[in-house]
């Protein structure tokens, strides 16, 4: 026999997603976002309060707390802990933005993010998705199998494009953002998976694309320690 999901359970992670998005926000405008009755709604709401996943302000109005980030931190298990020292050190060193993103599905998402200290930098916030796509990028290391099933670009990268980046270990965007450029390189688990890519991030007018392939080959060196510290192998 299947096994049913529990609606109520599913309301609530809507309720809690959607506060999420609109914070500050009260009752009657929520139940209006998720299209449920305004009991149920407020019942919710005073649940997750009580939980400690949302407060209410002193105008009624419900916002989200810490503890979704607190949980978010369990992701991965240790990748960002064990990435993040590795991270501040390569913003020294290049003194870019330096952003940790973790493979989930066919998305990738930020779950670290050191900023450059200088006054024109790219931000890139922390817990941002971005899909994937069958491209010269993180993909280009994923098995075929799973990196066909990705969407495609137009155009498509050529198949001595993705072996160049798998020989050299690491990528450059430099085509899809306007005002951006990047370079990032994988990390691997145990089994040689890739879960995870760190990646530089500069403005186009500070870095070209030389700079950037220079980017990519401290960024290898970088990867290969985190998942040395990941695997518990020599990379």
């Amino acid at each position: 026999m299947a096994v049913k999901t529990i609606q109520s359970v599913q309301n609530a992670l809507g309720v809690l997603e959607a506060l999420a998005v609109t914070q500050p926000i009260g009752v009657s405008a929520l139940a209006r976002t998720t299209d449920l009755d305004k009991t149920a709604v407020q019942r919710i709401l005073l649940t997750l309060g009580d939980a400690g996943w949302i407060r209410q302000l002193d105008t009624g109005e419900w916002t989200v707390t810490s503890k979704a980030l607190q949980v978010g931190t369990h992701y991965t298990s240790g990748l960002r802990e064990a990435a993040h020292p590795h991270l501040v050190q390569l913003q020294k060193e290049t003194d870019e933005t330096v952003v940790l993103f973790a493979q989930e599905g066919a998305t990738m998402v930020v779950i670290d993010s050191v900023d450059s200290s200088q006054p024109l930098r790219m931000t890139v916030p922390i817990g941002m998705v971005v899909p994937m796509r069958q491209s010269a990028t993180f993909d280009a290391f994923l098995p075929e199998t799973e990196r066909a099933g990705l969407p495609p670009m137009r155009p498509e990268p050529r198949a001595a494009t993705l072996a160049s980046v798998r020989r050299l270990g690491y990528f450059v965007i430099d085509e899809l953002y306007p005002n951006a450029i990047a370079a990032g390189a994988p990390v691997f688990d145990r089994r040689g998976v890739p879960i995870a890519t760190v990646t530089v991030v500069a403005p186009r007018v500070r870095v070209t694309k030389a700079g950037a392939k220079r980017f990519g080959e401290r960024v290898t060196a970088v990867t290969g320690r985190v998942t040395e510290a990941m695997s518990g192998t020599r990379t």
